[in-house]
């Protein structure tokens, strides 16, 4: 991301990039005095309708564009919550309902706070409609990431890479070239170890392309389930594998798929977070 992450009680957004060469990550964490949820309070706004356990409404000037992402969103956030509610062992967020506002932007999602169900999702950031309930997810599981604990921090690397798997499996393949991160830390020169430490950082997509690889890795490759992952979760990636399989190498275990399939010093153009299993 161009824009850092001030503090934990900012702006959680998630943006694609704007360059080919630059990759933005998709959450920043900011606030602004008078912005509502991402949005100017003078924006009319026009309420969709609303579930158990979220409330929709988009800016009235999007008109049928609005409404129709409004509806794709209603229809699924349920089966979402639900699929997230079952990965973090059962826990209820609180502060619910979350309170999702549709924007005129194209910068991605966005919440107040790694606890914040007060959601933003710009409804310009995708022509895939998939893609925009995934940003949602993003910005759900960061929430429940919040109130589970156990070292997920929304506003490191370890959270943000779970931010994006959980959302990239429940919508898989949805996510432009400029969401994709994993591509940038393999293409890295070294590799910097971000499974023995973790980036105080969600904006890194250096930090996070090794997080989200790790996380697939563990899920895909090892076969946890991403409840058995999440429940394992500590300060580190390490220190989660350790307290999922009792081992101490962690970056070398991982180290050795990846630089079989992804030799070091070549330039990567992998184009998922996923390549798993291999």
């Amino acid at each position: 991301m161009t824009k850092a992450k001030t503090t934990r009680k900012a702006t959680a957004r998630h943006r694609p990039s704007e360059t080919t060469n630059q990759h933005h990550r998709l959450t920043v964490h900011r606030t602004y005095k008078g912005e509502v949820m991402g949005m100017r309070a003078s924006n009319a706004v026009t309420n969709a309708g609303q579930t158990a356990h979220f409330e929709v409404s988009y800016v009235t000037k999007l008109g049928k564009k609005g409404a129709s992402l409004a509806q794709a969103i209603l229809q699924n956030c349920e089966r979402d919550y639900s699929t997230l509610q079952q990965a973090f062992g059962g826990v209820t967020p609180h502060r619910l309902p979350f309170v999702v506002q549709i924007t005129t932007d194209n910068s991605g999602a966005s919440h107040s706070s790694c606890l914040g169900t007060d959601i933003s999702v710009g409804g310009k950031s995708g022509a895939n409609i998939d893609f925009i309930r995934s940003l949602l997810v993003a910005e759900a599981d960061e929430v429940f990431m919040a109130n589970f604990g156990h070292g997920w921090d929304c506003g490191a690397s370890n959270g943000e890479g779970l931010s994006r798997v959980l959302a990239n499996d429940i919508y898989k393949g949805v996510e432009p070239k400029n969401f994709v991160s994993s591509d940038v830390w393999l293409s890295s020169r070294p590799r910097p170890n971000f499974v023995d430490h973790t980036a105080p950082t969600d904006t890194d997509y250096i930090s996070i392309g090794c997080s989200v690889l790790f996380l697939n890795w563990l899920r895909f490759q090892l076969n946890h389930s991403w409840a058995d992952i999440i429940a394992a979760g500590s300060g580190t990636l390490a220190k989660t594998y350790k307290n999922l399989t009792g081992k101490s190498t962690a970056w070398s275990d991982f180290q050795a798929i990846i630089n079989t399939h992804f030799p070091v010093g070549k330039k990567s153009t992998l184009g998922t977070d996923n390549p798993f299993p291999m």
